[in-house]
């Protein structure tokens, strides 16, 4: 029943957006295995999530979201229907926190991660954590991908994604372009499975990073 609301919410969505985005998708293949995913987006805007888990409905990825969206009365059903992964509020744990305790708030984002992809389930989480101000994705020193990647189980396949068209929409926080009727949008999947396996073995949390911010922030190849 679950599946059922969760493939009908995702075919409603997809039919709005629809309406306005024109969606293309490079790579959609690396999703016809039967192995946990990984799936690391860039993050350009607020509609990004919606427009990307409604084109790829039927992969049953589990976003991870704080415990405010998956308590609250009008959200928390739809949350149980998508499969969502709760986290705590990291946010408004921090404040006033020593270091010590936003490592350790931290260091739960991890186990929780880990353990949804060690019961077999597929995942999905922004390695930014936040969506971009400037004209290219940049993480930092967010340590969750870092970290998730460093005891990946071996079953799990880490797709990343890059999102291209959202940037100058009304949903993003960079300057805003002429509205247009139907946007067009792309999105290019690719399995990088070994190289992040390798990456978090052999480098540090920074470096591992500037890998991932290089490879979201380089050109789209053209569609065949």
């Amino acid at each position: 029943m679950i599946l059922w609301y969760r493939n009908f919410l995702a075919r409603l969505v997809h039919l709005v957006l629809r309406c306005h985005y024109s969606v293309t998708m490079q790579g959609r293949e690396v999703f016809d295995g039967k192995r946990p995913i990984l799936l690391l987006p860039n993050h350009t805007a607020y509609v990004d999530p919606l427009l990307l888990c409604s084109e790829i409905y039927d992969v049953p990825v589990c976003p991870m979201v704080d415990e405010r969206f998956m308590r609250h009365p009008l959200l928390k059903h739809t949350m149980r229907w998508i499969g969502a992964v709760e986290v705590p509020d990291l946010m408004a744990e921090s404040r006033g926190d020593s270091l010590k305790q936003k490592a350790e708030a931290a260091s739960q984002l991890t186990r929780i991660a880990l353990d949804t992809l060690r019961e077999g389930r597929s995942l999905i989480f922004y390695p930014s954590g936040h969506i971009k101000t400037v004209d290219r994705e940049v993480i930092g020193n967010r340590r969750l991908a870092y970290e998730v990647c460093r005891e990946l189980p071996e079953n799990t396949t880490v797709v990343l994604c890059r999102m291209r068209g959202l940037e100058e929409s009304r949903w993003s926080k960079l300057k805003t372009t002429t509205h247009v009727l139907r946007r067009p949008v792309n999105f290019y999947f690719e399995d990088r499975t070994a190289d992040l396996r390798r990456w978090a073995q052999t480098m540090e949390r920074r470096q591992f990073n500037e890998q991932l911010e290089n490879w979201y922030n380089q050109l789209t190849p053209e569609a065949e």
